[in-house]
């Protein structure tokens, strides 16, 4: 009996060793996923990205025909306004500076008295008025609706300053003529012989032809 424990002792012994070097396995857990990225509010994954949109453009008028190209046949009444004003701001860019230029009752007066001259009594245009009768028959060529009338006041014995007047008048109209303008688009106004304060006074009216709608 003594005997079997001291052979059991070396055993228990040896037992008690290999389990003290003995080191359990650590078990590996699966790794979890990762959360996905943090998105904007009110975008989802995925979507496509939208640009932002821009102002919308306002439809332009293309039926309102340009002045400059308005047919000879005239106007129609509601556009003779807008017809005037583009007129006037054209006639302003073209002629010289010396001459005035105003609206009175539905038309333009250009008042070439300081720039349109002639040689004492005669009928015949200066070179200075020549020049402004060519920048504005450039400009009468431009506007075929507009309707010209040539007004020349000369003071003097009514018979002989009419008849003057009436010469002069009728140069005008044929420096316009000359550069192509239609004879059918000019007047001559009946003739003043009580010119302003004594002095040769002028004058060209241009007013729309205006058609029926």
């Amino acid at each position: 009996m003594v005997r079997a424990r001291w052979l059991l002792l070396p055993l228990a012994t040896a037992l008690l060793a290999a389990c003290a070097s003995h080191k359990p396995r650590r078990q590996t857990l699966p790794k979890a996923p990762s959360a996905p990225a943090a998105t904007e509010p009110g975008k989802e994954l995925g979507a496509p990205t939208l640009k932002p949109r821009g102002k919308p453009v306002a439809p332009q008028d293309n039926n309102r025909a340009s002045p400059a190209t308005t047919s000879k046949e005239g106007v129609l009444a509601g556009e003779a306004g807008y017809f005037l004003d583009v007129l006037q701001g054209r006639l302003r860019q073209a002629l010289d500076p010396a001459v005035v230029i105003r609206r009175e009752h539905g038309s333009i007066v250009l008042d070439l008295s300081r720039r349109l001259g002639f040689s004492g009594d005669e009928a015949q245009v200066d070179d200075a008025g020549h020049a402004v009768l060519l920048s504005l028959a450039k400009v009468l060529a431009e506007y075929r609706a507009a309707l010209v009338t040539v007004r020349v006041d000369v003071q003097g014995e009514a018979a002989v300053a009419s008849k003057l007047a009436q010469q002069r008048e009728n140069a005008i109209v044929r420096v316009l003529t000359d550069t192509g303008i239609p004879a059918a688009r000019i007047a001559a106004a009946v003739p003043d012989t009580t010119a302003r304060n004594g002095n040769l006074h002028v004058a060209i009216l241009l007013a729309p032809e205006i058609r029926a709608e």
